[in-house]
């Protein structure tokens, strides 16, 4: 969610809330945070589509890597869509920007 929340949305930390806050207390502190929505994406993304596919792919697995991930996924040729997207295939999800993304979609789904 947060890929797609940052394609589409600007957002800005109000607050920290702290775990007192709630019953019973988290072990973790929360934020409030401010969503506003762009009218268009923040960059082009070709096919919507196929992007919310390899994000859901990318975070499908957790704690595995892109190539684990994307292979678990059915998708194939990854040593190409490395080469011809220059993303390490190596790394996680969660350390791809929403650049990235679009990139690494357009190598999955050239053309």
């Amino acid at each position: 969610p947060s890929v797609l929340t940052q394609l589409y949305a600007t957002v800005e930390t109000i607050c920290t809330v702290g775990p007192r806050s709630f019953f019973p207390p988290p072990k973790v502190e929360s934020q409030v945070i401010r969503l506003e929505f762009q009218p268009e994406p923040r960059v082009a993304i070709g096919n919507e589509k196929d992007f919310q596919r390899v994000v859901k792919a990318a975070f499908g697995q957790r704690r595995k890597t892109l190539r684990n991930a994307l292979k678990a996924a059915g998708y194939q040729n990854l040593e190409r869509v490395e080469s011809t997207s220059g993303i390490d295939l190596q790394r996680r999800g969660e350390t791809l920007s929403v650049q990235e993304f679009v990139t690494l979609t357009g190598a999955l789904f050239p053309g």
